[in-house]
């Protein structure tokens, strides 16, 4: 039995992606602003690509059959993959100069966060204990 993601925990995975974003930017305020902007420029364009995808899944909720619902997952995939690529183009385009390390690390560790909000959350501690992590 599948088990469904509830909104409570994408809300969760979004906002420690902000504060990751935040966080990390803040921290490279100590190394120059380049790093600063172009880390917050990547924590934002995984956090608002994530934001999106949950937006489209979690809207149409009411489907009930298994195929409306894959297909809502693949089209949302698919529109979230394409607004990445466009929002890492404006980033490269408009953010002069630009660090290419902090955005796509940044962009990296945000990729990770809902990983490991649902891995560290209490939703999965019933996975961890049955599989001995």
């Amino acid at each position: 039995m599948m088990q469904k993601t509830s909104t409570t925990q994408v809300r969760r995975i979004i906002l420690v992606q902000l504060a990751t974003t935040l966080a990390l930017s803040v921290v490279l305020l100590a190394v120059d602003l380049v790093h600063t902007w172009s880390s917050l420029a990547g924590g934002l364009i995984a956090t608002l690509a994530n934001a999106y995808f949950a937006w489209k899944v979690f809207a149409k909720q009411q489907e009930s059959e298994p195929e409306q619902i894959l297909a809502t997952y693949y089209r949302a995939e698919v529109s979230k993959v394409i607004l990445t690529v466009m929002l890492f183009v404006a980033a490269i385009v408009m953010i002069k100069p630009l660090s290419m390390l902090a955005l796509i690390g940044a962009y990296l560790v945000n990729t990770m966060i809902p990983w490991l909000v649902s891995y560290f959350s209490d939703d999965s501690e019933t996975w961890r204990v049955k599989n001995g992590r």
